[in-house]
């Protein structure tokens, strides 16, 4: 069987690779070797943040009398939030089926192997089957690190696969890792009732987060009861007769600690061992497939996109990597990944949002513009006033990057990441009209801090009674 393009793995990054291969007249094939939709449909951000949009309802319930509400007998039922995370994920699954069918999509089920760089072996349910490919696409994904603690294996544990398949909310849970999901779960699970407690490795939460933001992440979860052990290093675990328990080494010395269960969600690695990328002359480490800035790999028929390149996990970085490896892999013209300007977003609440450099990367010179959201007016009617915005901007006020910490910080980001793209100057903010009352003003409000710095300069001060009549 012999096509245009063959792409392997049925994630995100697959399917938008085969759909733009198909809108190209390629003839295409999607391996994948389990479920259609990819780890953000099953395990990632799909039911993720469905889980965190019921924990923010039952958090708001619990404030109703401050905007004068009665509510009374306020109870989380695990069972209708995991059929709720169910019907929400067959409600995207049936879109993305519709977008398979809109394009007519070529699917094999089954395991692939390379056994030259043109050639796939892919072990179906009804036995091997030999592909043949002018180009390939790998959009395979990455897996759960699990980390290497006595006694862990046998005690036994919850990862992002498997958490939402809980039979019943566990009275305590701890928690290895401080990273994204981590801190998301952390705060989503306590909001329910969950005893949570965060043991972090490193100094701080968040770590490749401006060093603001990683405090404001550990007082959002203080504030909801979540427990953090920061430098806490798992030495053991083992299985009690009711709990399971970490030995935990920190500053204070050794400690064991009990929980009903356990979570590990300390990252993500490669999984690329079955694929046999030697016989395809792939180069890849434990971080990922190697690529250039168009997204070929080493073998010169064979681009890789998404997670498995191991440089932004994140669902949107993988829809735009798997639109430029389609189109390189099949046109001539070679585009490049953008990798300046990402942003993303720690759905916490209130949500953490960043894109472009943090104050630290920026370096002794930059500039720093912010405002409070509890002087937005908005926020203050919506009783959301936790947060700021920072901008980080170059000392000609050219804004370099931008971090948000409040209400729908993931929504509001997005100007900034044109503002970052097209070297946009702090000013620009206060110039332009922001409707009122919107959380959006936090941008005006910021801008505006450059104007006041202005009239505050020494030379501005002799000059403007000169010019003001």
């Amino acid at each position: 069987m012999n096509y245009d393009l063959v792409v392997i793995g049925g994630g995100t990054a697959g399917l938008v690779s085969s759909v733009v291969a198909k809108s190209l007249g390629a003839k295409v094939l999607l391996v994948e070797g389990a479920r259609i939709g990819g780890e953000c449909l099953w395990s990632g951000c799909v039911p993720s943040k469905t889980l965190i949009q019921s924990a923010r309802v039952m958090a708001t319930l619990a404030r109703a009398a401050e905007f004068g509400v009665h509510a009374e007998n306020i109870k989380p039922r695990w069972a209708a939030i995991r059929l709720r995370i169910a019907a929400v994920r067959d409600e995207i699954r049936a879109n993305e089926q519709s977008e398979i069918k809109k394009a007519n999509l070529e699917i094999l089920k089954g395991t692939a192997r390379f056994t030259d760089a043109n050639t796939l072996c892919v072990q179906t349910e009804g036995g091997e089957k030999t592909i043949r490919a002018r180009k390939f696409v790998l959009a395979v994904g990455m897996k759960n690190k699990i980390p290497v603690i006595s006694g862990l294996e046998e005690t036994g544990f919850l990862t992002s696969e498997t958490v939402f398949e809980m039979p019943a909310l566990p009275r305590s849970l701890g928690i290895i890792g401080g990273g994204p999901v981590a801190c998301e779960l952390a705060q989503a699970l306590a909001r329910l009732g969950c005893k949570v407690t965060v043991l972090q490795k490193g100094a701080r939460l968040l770590p490749i987060e401006d060093e603001e933001v990683s405090q404001s992440a550990q007082t959002i979860l203080q504030n909801d009861g979540v427990k953090v052990r920061l430098n806490s290093g798992v030495l053991s675990a083992r299985q009690g007769e009711e709990k399971k328990y970490l030995r935990v080494r920190d500053e204070n010395g050794e400690a064991e600690i009990g929980f009903s269960e356990l979570l590990v969600s300390i990252g993500k690695e490669a999984r690329l061992d079955d694929l046999n990328l030697a016989a395809a002359n792939v180069a890849w480490s434990e971080k990922g497939i190697e690529v250039n800035a168009n997204l070929r790999t080493s073998a010169r028929n064979i681009w890789a996109c998404g997670d498995c390149i191991g440089r932004f996990l994140f669902t949107h970085f993988a829809e735009h990597s798997a639109t430029v490896a389609a189109q390189n892999a099949l046109l001539p013209v070679k585009a490049k990944v953008e990798t300046r300007v990402v942003p993303w977003t720690t759905f916490l609440d209130p949500e953490i949002a960043r894109v472009g450099l943090t104050q630290e990367e920026a370096g002794h010179n930059c500039k720093i513009y912010r405002a409070e959201f509890k002087d937005l007016d908005r926020a203050i009617i919506e009783g959301e006033t936790e947060g700021f915005l920072k901008i980080v901007a170059s000392a000609s006020g050219r804004i370099l990057g931008a971090h948000i910490v409040g209400a729908r910080a993931g929504e509001l980001i997005h100007p900034f990441v044109l503002a970052v793209r097209d070297g946009m100057l702090v000013s620009e903010f206060a110039d332009t009209i922001h409707v009122y009352p919107t959380l959006s003003e936090i941008g005006h409000r910021a801008g505006q801090e450059f104007y006041r710095e202005l009239l505050e300069n020494k030379l501005v001060k002799k000059i403007l009674p000169l010019v003001v009549k």
